[in-house]
């Protein structure tokens, strides 16, 4: 079976009585991606420029593959033909289709190509916000530019087409943009689905994906819940009041999204390679696995990280227990802290074969709380030994925090309203990504003028289901609270915003 169409009439005259799909897989043009079925291509035809995919056949292993992890198989260009005819026929703006074509019965074995025009004079989302372009924005352009974003989104999904790749990189604005009448482009439609009406799921997936390129360009909490109350077409107190639920599952998958690259590294059965991109050097260190700062030299820490003695002796002990060795230190001008965990006994150490170190679970969840912004002491060095029966011991190793302990200030009269609306946003972030500290209380923060910092987050845990993080979080509440009991004031606004 074969068939070929064309809107365009000169790409018509130019392929269609030749041997189409060889020449259009052959057309010389700029190329964008190249996978190992898939390629597209920019070429020029009488001085317009297009734009085509060609699918090669995909075979009966990857779609095996993608059905045996539960996932749709992409074959051909045939979605996307069948999503960009329906965005169109919705109003919805994305690129017009000028040629499509496939071959072949067996979905193993045929080919497909789609041809678009290009979109002239735009740029993605992406490439607007690396270059920079929205730090010149005014109040009332990012948040028209956000207010568009939501719109297309929610038209697509009312529409019901879901993205299934649906990045910044994915929506095109116009360069020379009329804020006043902002136009968004939808691209990349090869994996969408149509449907009656979008699952919940997959709505869920689009907003988390589309979350996900976002965390890194800094966007403010406002700027989130601006989006999600013109996604919902609802004001703030609805949108607490009758989305919470979703607002939750689309954050969860956020910000998983987001750290997954970044956490990979630090199993235990990852490969010890040194990636360029990370901040951190990762070295194969006595019987265990060491990651240290870049621009430090690991020789100034080997000493005490070998002879526990060595550290008491130079540092400073602030505590000295069966489980666990906390140590301030001076090393090249830079005051650390040193926590060493200690294996207690024999059982202790049997149970590391199935539980992460405590160090290592300080360094996840320091990267989960940055994330969300959430500020926490600095992280420079980890270190976890092997043994025969799981991790020996493990260490820690962060900077030193500036500021005042939360307990300090406040006995010195810092300015209690802006500590509670600070306490507040920081259990309002744990709940984002439903991790407990599980030892909050004022001692184990700091503030200074960024605002607050925690520390001594070993006892911390990221809960998926909502009873258990709910009752972990109150735990905390109720513990920060007790802390307070001295004092009256501080104490009675705080449990009035908790």
């Amino acid at each position: 079976m074969k068939e070929v169409t064309f809107l365009d009439n000169y790409l018509n005259q130019l392929f269609y009585k030749k041997d189409t799909f060889n020449e259009l897989q052959n057309v010389e043009g700029k190329v964008f991606r190249e996978y190992e079925n898939r390629i597209t291509k920019q070429f020029e035809a009488q001085n317009k420029k297009y734009f085509i995919k060609f699918h090669g056949p995909v075979g009966w292993r990857e779609i095996f593959k993608n059905l045996f992890q539960i996932k749709t198989p992409v074959i051909g260009a045939q979605r996307e033909y069948e999503a960009l005819n329906h965005l169109s026929k919705n109003n919805i703006n994305c690129p017009q289709i000028k040629g499509f074509g496939k071959k072949g019965i067996n979905p193993a074995n045929s080919s497909s190509f789609i041809i678009t025009e290009e979109l002239y004079g735009t740029l993605s989302l992406e490439e607007f916000f690396l270059k920079n372009l929205h730090k010149n924005l005014s109040f009332n352009q990012k948040c028209n530019l956000i207010k568009a974003s939501a719109s297309i989104i929610r038209k697509m999904h009312s529409s019901g087409l879901n993205h299934r790749d649906l990045y910044l990189c994915h929506l095109h604005v116009k360069e020379d943009i009329d804020f006043n009448n902002i136009k968004i482009y939808l691209i990349d439609l090869h994996r969408a689905q149509i449907r009656s009406s979008v699952p919940l799921r997959w709505t869920i997936k689009d907003l988390g994906g589309f979350f996900h390129s976002a965390i890194q360009f800094n966007f403010t909490e406002r700027d989130f819940y601006r989006f999600l109350m013109s996604y919902f077409d609802c004001s703030l107190g609805d949108l607490f009041g009758r989305h919470q639920h979703i607002i939750g599952k689309i954050l969860d998958r956020a910000f998983s999204m987001y750290l997954k690259p970044n956490l990979k590294k630090f199993s235990r059965n990852d490969s010890l390679i040194d990636s360029k991109e990370s901040e951190f050097d990762i070295h194969s260190f006595n019987s265990g696995k060491l990651f240290i700062e870049k621009n430090l030299d690991l020789n100034q820490f080997t000493p005490f990280l070998n002879d526990e003695s060595i550290l008491i002796s130079e540092g400073e002990v602030i505590k000295n227990e069966k489980g666990h060795l906390i140590v301030k230190i001076k090393i090249m001008d830079r005051y650390f802290f040193v926590k060493k965990y200690r294996i207690k006994n024999i059982f202790h150490g049997i149970s590391r074969l199935i539980k992460k170190t405590r160090a290592l679970n300080s360094w996840l969840m320091i990267y989960w709380l940055n994330a969300v912004g959430i500020r926490t002491a600095k992280p420079i060095l980890l270190y976890e030994e092997n043994g025969v029966l799981g991790a020996r011991s493990s260490f820690l190793i962060t900077e030193e925090i500036e500021g005042k302990r939360l307990d300090e200030a406040i006995d010195q009269n810092t300015n209690l309203d802006l500590v509670v609306a600070r306490i507040e946003s920081f259990f309002k972030r744990m709940n984002w990504i439903k991790v407990s500290h599980g030892d909050a209380k004022t001692s184990n923060f700091f503030i200074n003028q960024k605002g607050l910092v925690t520390f001594d987050l070993d006892s911390s845990r990221r809960r998926k289901l909502n009873f258990f993080h709910n009752k972990a979080i109150s735990k905390d509440k109720n513990r920060i609270l007790k802390s307070l009991e001295k004092n009256d004031q501080a104490y009675l606004k705080l449990a009035r915003r908790l």
